[in-house]
């Protein structure tokens, strides 16, 4: 059996609907005119061994709907929607043993000092493995690295994932600021990238500067040319972004440049 890859959740770490949200995608979703999204993870399985490329705050309800129990664990960075499923692996829960979890040596530090995250160590229910962003690891027989790139370092740094040709890379600053990002993205056969905001007007009541991302025209102008030969998918959608809803005319810029929006239980690899 080769490797595959599904992606889990495609929204921003609030979800669709977010708590306490009145944009029309939330009243939609909460309606089922369109689909609800959880929180941006991917499973990659090989041999019936599955990684998770984050441990997203929706978890429960993303494994309960797979069925899948994670072998072991790949974390980007240390905002909250990308890794409180941890919660999910004490005692109060399933009580993983040992469960390997990959990431920098900066979110291994954040989760060894700070409670609860703290007692998941200090009781070996996961056990944090080092990796320097730019090195790898071996999971299955694949190499998994972790690339750095350039985002909020509030409590850790954060990284993308490679693995098997995917590319995993929901959260960055600007592209301009990576000056691998071409690179990078030609060398993978599958590229999910952070699409967090379509444009800057999203969120009038808030100042965009201090929580940036790339705007999706933006992305798809730098990445579009590079469609032809690989899939570029769009994930860490923003509950205000227009792409949630499948209907909104947003959608037909993406498709003409060759690019994709990830939705929950989309298949990358199989």
């Amino acid at each position: 059996m080769g490797l595959t890859a599904t992606i889990l959740g495609s929204a921003q770490d609030g979800g669709l609907p977010q708590v306490g949200a009145g944009h029309p995608n939330d009243d939609a979703a909460r309606s089922g005119a369109i689909q609800s999204r959880t929180a941006s993870s991917v499973a990659v399985a090989s041999d019936g061994a599955t990684l998770l490329l984050d441990a997203s705050v929706d978890l429960r309800a993303q494994l309960a709907a797979t069925g899948i129990i994670p072998s072991g664990i790949a974390l980007t960075h240390a905002h909250m929607g990308h890794y409180a499923g941890l919660l999910h692996l004490g005692r109060e829960a399933w009580a993983a043993d040992r469960l390997p979890v990959w990431c920098t040596p900066s979110m291994a530090g954040y989760l060894e000092r700070n409670a609860p995250w703290s007692r998941l160590v200090s009781e070996r229910h996961i056990v944090p493995q080092r990796i320097e962003p730019g090195e790898a690891f071996r999971w299955e027989g694949e190499e998994v690295r972790l690339i750095g790139v350039p985002h909020r370092q509030e409590h850790s740094d954060t990284v993308a994932i490679s693995v098997g040709g995917v590319l995993y890379l929901p959260d960055i600053d600007s592209w301009e600021e990576w000056p691998e990002a071409e690179a990078t993205v030609a060398g993978h056969a599958v590229a999910l990238l952070d699409a967090t905001f379509w444009s800057a007007a999203e969120l009038p009541h808030r100042d965009l500067s201090a929580i940036r991302h790339p705007l999706v025209p933006d992305t798809l102008d730098r990445f579009g040319p590079l469609a032809a030969e690989r899939r570029i998918v769009l994930t860490h959608l923003n509950h205000t972004n227009p792409l949630c809803d499948p209907g909104a005319p947003e959608h037909a810029v993406v498709a003409a440049a060759g690019v994709e929006v990830a939705s929950d239980g989309m298949p990358l690899l199989q």
